[in-house]
């Protein structure tokens, strides 16, 4: 009687089994990637921007004893790092760190005029006079340390989970703050500098790596003077420079934080 209770518990034991059906993990985990969103992480990376002054896009004022001089700017591109981190997946905010090189000659614009000046002023006093003889016609090598600070709005066109792939197009501004760095031998003093920055460009992200890249706009602007003025006003020996640089392409490669 015991033998054929326990028989017919594991005949019916085996039926529930093979009714029960098998699931698959793998068609659910794919069912549920296709509801699921890429999400932007915080990124970090190189940045480079490959702009160019034009002397057209220069203004700026040149004086030494109150005469006016000439000048043409030569520049470097901008080499950095650039990071940012989205708020929304729409609204990110960003900021990049980077280098420039600043080449400016200048000239008097009347030559005759200016060495009179220069004679007069160094009549009296030829051991210490107020600047140099190779201030008349020289240049200056100006490092700049440069950071922007803004933010972009984004337009999410691929978010997708099951191939970790993000792409989106954006447009950015932001404030420019630098520091400049006189490093031949001049009289100026290193002045800091201001600005501001706006342009669009994409993102693309895959797995842990991003590109960005597009066209940037800016305007930079300093203002300095002699550490000793060369007579009672100061603004006699100034050296104001206010540019813009148009289109400028840029692009950042790097990695996502999270």
């Amino acid at each position: 009687m015991k033998k054929s209770i326990l028989a017919l518990l594991l005949l019916f034991t085996g039926f529930s089994l093979a009714d029960t059906p098998a699931l698959d993990s793998t068609m659910a985990a794919s069912n549920d990637s296709e509801h699921l969103k890429y999400e932007d992480r915080g990124s970090f990376g190189a940045y480079v921007e490959f702009g160019n002054v034009k002397t057209k896009n220069v203004n700026y004022v040149y004086k030494i004893h109150g005469k006016k001089y000439d000048i043409s700017v030569d520049n470097s591109y901008v080499y950095g790092a650039s990071g940012s981190m989205p708020l929304t997946e729409w609204f990110d905010i960003y900021l990049m760190a980077g280098y420039q090189y600043l080449g400016v000659s200048h000239h008097p614009k009347n030559r005759k005029d200016v060495l009179a000046d220069y004679e007069a002023l160094t009549k009296d006093d030829l051991f210490d006079p107020v600047y140099d003889k190779d201030d008349i016609d020289g240049w200056h090598d100006i490092h700049t340390a440069l950071f922007q600070f803004g933010f972009d709005l984004a337009l999410p066109l691929v978010y997708s989970y099951r191939y970790q792939l993000m792409f989106k197009p954006y447009i950015f501004g932001g404030v420019i703050f630098g520091k400049t760095f006189f490093t031949d031998d001049t009289k100026f003093l290193s002045p800091v500098l201001y600005g501001y920055a706006y342009g669009a460009g994409v993102r693309c992200a895959w797995n842990s790596f991003f590109l960005s890249g597009g066209f940037r706009n800016s305007h930079e602007y300093f203002h300095t003077h002699f550490e000793r003025k060369t007579g009672k006003d100061k603004d006699d020996d100034e050296f104001m420079l206010d540019f813009d640089t148009f289109f400028a392409p840029f692009v950042s490669l790097g990695i996502t934080l999270f």
